[in-house]
């Protein structure tokens, strides 16, 4: 039996779901705060399970990177811009009860402004006071709604040492029970490399990459191993 049809016949006609990219908070109709995610290595998961003849939904941040795929039927892709954007998605994509498998790599804001004024707050003032509060920890919905997907959450940190980024991750993995943490430090990561330790249970590392396209192999390679 081709590679194709066994994946396919394993998971039953489900899907991976892929989030990516940045999300935004506004603090009026001009201006919002956000983070400097691109979308980039989540594209090229998308790609190299799509390559596989893997189903894949993309919930993807504004403006990030799209995938280049050559089956446009095996993605479906949805866009959000908030916090509330995204949790209202996930709602409606697990209703649909084909998610087999998780890759949450978006960046979601940990704090967003209190309140979002109307229309445009002047910009003729000194200087602006604005106060921000806790997010939802989406993750954990996330795991809520889809409590048997083989799941694998993403920890950025930057300049500490492999212990701590481990450790870390462990810590996150732990807390939303999950399968895998792919750990990364910002310091090494840029357009060539990408550095990320894959974390599991018991804080065990058990593969490591140093592109992004290893990172996509690598987490391809795990989701069809589970699910197949």
């Amino acid at each position: 039996m081709r590679l194709r049809e066994r994946f396919m016949e394993t998971i039953d006609g489900g899907k991976v779901l892929v989030t990516s990219g940045p999300t935004r908070a506004y603090i009026d109709r001009i201006r919002f705060v956000s983070n400097t995610s691109t979308g980039v290595l989540g594209a090229r998961i998308i790609e190299t399970l799509v390559g596989r003849h893997i189903p894949v939904v993309h919930v993807r941040g504004y403006g990030a990177a799209e995938p280049g795929v050559a089956d446009s039927s095996l993605l479906e892709s949805i866009e959000v811009v908030t916090v509330d954007d995204l949790v209202e998605t996930m709602e409606q994509v697990a209703v649909q009860g084909e998610v087999r498998a998780v890759v949450h790599a978006m960046a979601v804001l940990d704090y967003v402004p209190e309140s979002r004024m109307q229309g445009k707050i002047p910009s003729g003032q000194d200087s602006w006071t604005i106060r921000l509060i806790r997010t939802p920890k989406v993750i954990a919905r996330m795991r809520e709604l889809l409590p048997e997907a083989f799941f694998t959450g993403f920890k950025l940190e930057a300049g500490v040492t492999e212990k701590e980024l481990v450790e870390r991750a462990g810590f996150l993995l732990d807390s939303h029970r999950l399968d895998c943490v792919v750990a990364n430090d910002l310091d090494l990561v840029n357009d060539v490399m990408h550095e990320a330790l894959f974390v599991a249970p018991g804080n065990t590392v058990i593969a490591r990459a140093h592109t992004k396209r290893e990172i996509a192999e690598i987490l391809t390679g795990l989701i069809m191993e589970r699910l197949g």
